[in-house]
């Protein structure tokens, strides 16, 4: 029997994007310390990564987020915190590590839109890219 394909259900634009950042969970013991990693993907609505600790489904974190300098003016570095809940944790056993997904729940009007900024500015990057590979 097949499958229907599943509809996308996400509102936000979502890219590829190695972005260092921590991930903390919200009211944890003063002995538990952020977890350091990169990203896998980013949209204005989330945020997916790879930690070495599980967190539960609809666990409160704190996000730090490292966004790199981008566009013709050279826009500095970026440090963005806000807050998420998490949506998705898979365990990945090959890796030994677990496959996180966290949706933004508490994020500066100006962070959200820097990030909106940096995700349109990749994406026409990558079609930049992507017509000057052709013949």
């Amino acid at each position: 029997m097949l499958k229907k394909a599943s509809k996308e259900r996400r509102k936000h634009p979502r890219i590829n994007a190695r972005l260092a950042m921590q991930v903390e969970r919200t009211g944890k013991s003063s002995a538990e310390r952020p977890m350091t990693t990169e990203s896998v993907n980013i949209s204005s609505g989330g945020i997916n990564c790879c930690v070495r600790s599980q967190l539960e489904t609809a666990t409160r974190v704190g996000l730090t987020i490292l966004l790199p300098s981008f566009g013709r003016k050279g826009k500095k570095t970026q440090v963005i915190s806000c807050n998420g809940v998490v949506v998705r944790s898979e365990a990945q056993p090959v890796l030994g590590e677990y496959d996180l997904s966290c949706a933004f729940t508490d994020i500066k009007k100006e962070d959200k839109q820097l990030i909106e900024e940096y995700i349109g500015w990749r994406l026409m990057q990558d079609l930049v890219d992507e017509r000057l590979s052709q013949p």
